[in-house]
């Protein structure tokens, strides 16, 4: 899995974190933004939290985008990502809970080209 964390825009509050990625065991990119809360205990408000189910997000623009309202965007960040895809490859097929999680997660795909992703796992 490649993490990267960016600059939050001026204004932010100075607890926002901001992390976009390569999801390798899942074969997807990433994208979440939060604060975390002033209170110890409480929940964070995630603000952006996608990428998050198998082949759910399979164009790095698409992260770039979600973070974009939030975040210095660094130059090459998308081809940074494609080479992260690249370097860690597709780990959703031929895992130990590739059948449960892809039977789980089929119903819910939010796209065609999602759902024949994880139909195609399966095989």
């Amino acid at each position: 899995m490649s993490s990267h964390t960016l600059i939050p825009l001026d204004g932010a509050s100075a607890s926002r974190t901001i992390r976009v990625g390569w999801d390798a065991p899942l074969s997807t990119f990433f994208a979440s933004v939060w604060d975390e809360p002033a209170d110890e205990g409480a929940e964070s408000d995630h603000l952006v939290f996608a990428g998050g189910a198998p082949y759910d997000i399979s164009d790095p623009a698409t992260v770039v985008e979600l973070v974009t309202p939030y975040a210095v965007v660094p130059q090459g960040l998308r081809e940074q990502l494609l080479a992260d895809r690249a370097r860690e490859g597709d780990g959703f097929q031929d895992r130990p809970a590739t059948e449960l999680v892809a039977t789980t997660s089929l119903p819910y795909a939010r796209s065609t080209q999602q759902a024949d992703a994880i139909r195609a796992a399966l095989r």
